[in-house]
């Protein structure tokens, strides 16, 4: 096909969003010699990237036609899927370098081969880590492996072998290793250490007593390598004889050079077992007898402090160990984020003791000198509840305020008025109490989920999501982001009208609910009951008379079954429910919630609404465990027409909600006035897709979604998102209050 044919082909594909000719041009002149099965395959995947980005596509088409020189045409469709995937995670530039070298870095992995990327194997580690620390410890993408104590990272990819099962074992490696050095204590600080600056790792100070300090560290690094390959072979005896084999084939800094220092030595010592003639030299020997001497026997890290200050005096001022790389799996150290952690961590650990007790101390009975009028203490600023009665104040202080003073005045507490307090002692650990409680000792801290904000303001959280798009069969990764805010109460007389509107109506559903309440049947064949099971009775005397031993089974058992649902109504709050609809909309909620009160199903309502994709909005409007109250009434009330339908994301939403309820039967009913979509390009088959994808999903973890739709006509979409009976279409909206309560019925009975 020439040039021209190749350019209005991908016209028609693009159009309406015309691009600039000259970049049609040169993106498409590659393609020219490619015969029309390639064509076809290459234009196909055009819809999925275009969307997404221009330069994206246009780098896609010079790039195409090399990548199938080392693809099936089958396998770019899943090369174009992980192209995407480089693009949102590397921009431009991790994506045309994704796309520079298609045999490394996507077709020998597709067969098994090549590099393995941490995203990939996550899901496999991250299980098995926390199983070994017994907490939470999340592996993070870095340039190097290391730990800070709260998190590992790891490279986020590895392609040291061809395998990628291989790739996988070296990855697992590198986790266990930075394990190993926490439960190993590694970073432990002995105490004849000492600590010149208060903000440093003590390791840091003790480095620091040596020139050059670095060399220092790559030392005590290594010989603790030892140790923690031992320890590891000790404690994960499995894993290591998986990965034994592979550690001589690990890359090593010296290979090639011709002369290796000390390091060097030492690193094929540990993976190779090659170690150094007798008489090398003076350094060289010293420290591969400690290696080998330490690596089976020390059981903390004080050995390999003190062979650091037998063998830095050995080391030459000419002689530099940054040349030698840590081997892959040793990783870093990562020593002041250790420490800056761990006094944070002691520095919330104190204020949350000093809110405590400041919480418990006794209020004032003793007199303070306080200006009646004003309220003014005189500039002295002490809160009167730290103010004890003088015989019993030294035994009302909790127990780590008595350790900072062995003397003190009693009276200086008691009357803080007539004696100002000391700088020293319970008196300024006092002042620091009230300081970290915000002047508010003697009060109890604010509590619930609202707490601190202002009046009329709600708390919103940030929940990230991904966005199916059917155009690369393949998610958009952390692409949406949902806000739960909260919806302000309004008092007004719409529910008491509704009520009183509906009361005959109200009336004959708590009826009907309360007869759902609990289920009678008769099980039958069973070996105890109320009554005979005359079909069983006259199968057990067939048996009996063929030969065959007869069953025991031959009564009827009266069983009442208890309800177990949990049900979430999901309401449509885009601005095309403004008026009559979002008005029956809220009456239908108000019955349903009258009539569920007969019930013991525990239900939620939230509403969605929201604009593009980074602003996505659900409004709790009464949560599961909340009872049905005048509060959750006046959010009915409040209730009314915000933005746009992007439906898919608040449905991802109320599952990962659900993920918190245990129920036998899990209901997700959608009131909503029409098709998804929203201000972006978030419409048609995209946003349809992405919906029915959503909805999949929540039937995956057993969740049973139903959609109420108000509207005049049913339409195809409905039943491709939804399936053929999980939907129904109402065209008058008077009838939605009573067909409501009807349908949630007709689902749970």
């Amino acid at each position: 096909m020439d040039l021209e044919g190749l350019k209005e082909k991908f016209y028609q594909l693009v159009a309406p969003s015309l691009p600039n000719e000259w970049d049609v041009e040169d993106a498409l002149s590659p393609l020219v010699e490619s015969d029309s099965a390639c064509l076809e395959e290459i234009f196909a995947q055009v819809p999925a990237i275009w969307p997404v980005s221009h330069a994206l596509c246009f780098a896609y088409l010079s790039a195409a036609g090399p990548a199938l020189c080392h693809l099936a045409l089958d396998e770019l469709s899943l090369w174009v899927h992980t192209l995407l995937d480089r693009y949102e995670t590397g921009g431009l530039a991790g994506a045309q370098l994704f796309m520079a070298d298609v045999d490394q870095q996507f077709a020998r992995q597709l067969r098994g081969q090549g590099c393995l990327r941490l995203t990939d194997v996550r899901s496999r580690l991250q299980p098995y880590v926390n199983g070994l620390a017994g907490r939470e410890l999340p592996l993070l993408a870095a340039a190097e492996a290391a730990t800070d104590s709260q998190a590992i990272f790891l490279p986020g990819e590895i392609g040291v072998f061809v395998e990628h099962e291989e790739n996988f074992l070296l990855y697992k490696l590198m986790a266990s290793f930075q394990w190993a050095s926490l439960a190993a204590g590694m970073f432990a600080a002995p105490r004849f250490l000492k600590l010149h600056r208060k903000s440093a790792h003590p390791l840091d100070c003790f480095f620091s007593e040596f020139q050059p300090p670095d060399s220092a560290r790559r030392l005590f690094h290594l010989l603790e390598t030892g140790r923690m390959l031992s320890f590891l072979r000790r404690e994960l005896p499995g894993l290591m004889r998986a990965a034994t084999p592979l550690l001589p084939r690990l890359p090593l800094s010296g290979d090639g050079a011709s002369a290796l220092n000390v390091l060097d030595w030492m690193q094929r010592g540990l993976l190779r077992d090659q170690w150094p003639a007798e008489n090398h030299s003076a350094l060289v020997d010293q420290a591969t007898a400690l290696l080998r001497q330490y690596s089976g026997q020390s059981i903390d890290n004080s050995a390999s402090l003190e062979a650091v200050r037998e063998l830095m005096p050995l080391l030459s001022p000419e002689e530099h160990l940054a040349g030698t790389n840590p081997l892959i799996f040793q990783g870093v150290f990562r020593l002041q984020e250790m420490r800056n952690l761990g006094m944070k961590q002691q520095a919330d650990k104190e204020v949350r003791m000093m809110q405590a007790y400041a919480a418990s101390l006794p209020a004032v009975r003793g007199k303070i000198d306080v200006d009646p009028q004003s309220g003014n203490d005189g500039g002295r600023g002490y809160d009167a509840a730290l103010i004890m009665e003088p015989e019993h104040a030294w035994e009302q202080l909790p127990p780590f305020m008595q350790s900072q003073s062995q003397q003190i005045d009693i009276s200086e507490m008691a009357a803080p008025a007539l004696n100002p307090p000391q700088e020293h002692g319970s008196t300024r650990m006092i002042e620091q109490t009230v300081s970290a409680t915000g002047g508010k000792a003697g009060c109890a801290a604010a509590r619930g989920p609202h707490a601190g904000g202002r009046k009329g303001e709600g708390m919103a959280e940030h929940v990230v999501y991904d966005e199916w798009d059917y155009r690369r069969k393949g998610f958009r990764k952390k692409w949406c982001v949902v806000n739960e805010k909260e919806v302000q109460p309004v008092q007004n007389a719409f529910v008491e009208q509704t009520l009183k509107q509906y009361r005959g109506q109200i009336r004959r559903l708590r009826h009907q609910f309360e007869l759902l309440q609990t289920g009678e049947r008769f099980v039958r064949r069973q070996r105890d009951g109320v009554d005979i099971d005359f079909d069983g009775l006259v199968e057990s005397l067939a048996d009996s008379v063929a030969g065959q031993p007869p069953s025991d089974r031959l009564f009827i058992r009266l069983a009442r079954d208890h309800r177990d649902i949990a049900a979430v109504f999901l309401v449509d709050m885009s601005n095309s429910t403004s008026g009559w609809v979002g008005q029956s909309i809220k009456e239908a909620l108000v019955l349903i919630c009258e009539a569920m009160e007969m019930l013991d199903d525990r239900y939620a309502i939230y509403g969605f609404s929201g604009m593009r994709r980074l602003r996505c909005e659900v409004f709790p409007v009464k949560r599961m465990d909340e009872p049905y109250s005048q509060t959750v009434r006046q959010r009915i009330s409040a209730i009314g027409p915000r933005e746009y339908t992007r439906m898919a994301l608040a449905i991802r939403h109320m599952t990962s909600l659900f993920a918190r309820v245990e129920a036998k039967v899990r209901l997700l009913i959608v009131l909503s006035d029409g098709k998804p979509e929203d201000y972006d390009d978030y419409k048609g088959d995209y946003a349809i897709e992405d919906t029915r994808h959503a909805l999949l999903e929540a039937k995956a973890r057993g969740i049973h979604p139903f959609c109420i739709t108000i509207d005049r006509q049913a339409h195809a979409y409905m039943a491709h998102m939804y399936g053929e009976v999980s939907y129904i279409f109402i065209d008058q909206i008077r009838k939605l209050p009573a067909r409501m309560s009807e349908i949630y019925r007709a689902l749970t009975s």
